[in-house]
């Protein structure tokens, strides 16, 4: 399959994520999704731009604020399907108090051959793991990244709200018997995206992330997906770690948000 076409997946799984339990308006740009309950979330509520419009980042931001006239929600939050536009358009969007974001999307065909920790099992929620366990996991690495309380109760119910509502499936990495990491996975046609890939800050350089990755890729396989997908920071350890296992970069994921 060409890169093109891995990207366009990627984006349309992720959009398609996003939209889970939104309130979505279509624009003459794209379209904007607001969701009341969660207005800290930031992938929550945002507009998708498929196409500039002629007023350009200005006539995005009004869009945003008309939106949110009046509810809790108080940054603003634009992704492009088109990386390349989302950068023609930066000095725009700097210029009203934005600043960019960017992530790189990778895949892989298969999977990876690693050594992995024999000392890390992994359990899927629910079934072998309680969700207090991957909770706890996701509280420490919010907490690492700087989350509020608030902001990581948020972000962690809408992700649980949008998994039942899919069938995205969570897992738990245990290092004996500490939960360790988690991670996601949702299978899609034919895809399989994983996401929210994180490791307890304690335990981490104990190969736990490369275990996780592992074992999801062959769960991918196992439920039929030819391409495991996933999104990362274009610069830093994970990135590097993904590209070891196999992922090759296929495009980027852009946009703007000001808080």
């Amino acid at each position: 399959m060409q890169v093109r076409g891995l990207l366009k997946a990627t984006l349309d799984l992720l959009r398609t994520w996003t939209q889970v339990g939104s309130t979505v308006e279509s624009m003459g740009f794209g379209e904007i999704l607001r969701n009341e309950r969660f207005p800290r979330v930031h992938m929550a509520n945002l507009a998708w731009v498929d196409a500039a419009p002629p007023g350009g980042p200005a006539e995005v931001l009004a869009a945003l604020d008309r939106a949110y006239l009046g509810t809790e929600v108080r940054h603003r939050h634009a992704l492009f399907r088109d990386a390349m536009r989302a950068y023609e358009l930066q000095d725009a969007f700097l210029a009203l108090g934005f600043r960019p974001t960017a992530e790189l999307a990778l895949a892989r065909l298969g999977a990876p051959s690693c050594i992995v920790n024999p000392e890390v099992t992994v359990r899927e929620v629910d079934a072998a793991a309680p969700e207090v366990d991957f909770r706890s996991v996701t509280e420490a690495v919010h907490r690492d990244l700087g989350y509020e309380p608030e902001d990581s109760r948020q972000v962690y119910e809408l992700d649980r709200e949008r998994a039942a509502r899919i069938g995205e499936r969570a897992y738990v990495a245990y290092l004996g018997s500490d939960a360790a990491g988690s991670y996601t996975l949702w299978v899609r046609g034919g895809y399989a995206l994983i996401g929210n890939v994180g490791t307890v800050p304690a335990r981490r350089m104990r190969g736990i992330g490369r275990t996780m990755i592992h074992d999801a890729c062959t769960r991918a396989i196992d439920l039929h997906a030819e391409w495991t997908l996933l999104t990362t920071a274009l610069l830093g350890t994970p990135r590097t770690m993904y590209e070891t296992l196999g992922f090759h970069p296929i495009g980027e994921i852009r946009g703007f948000l000001r808080v």
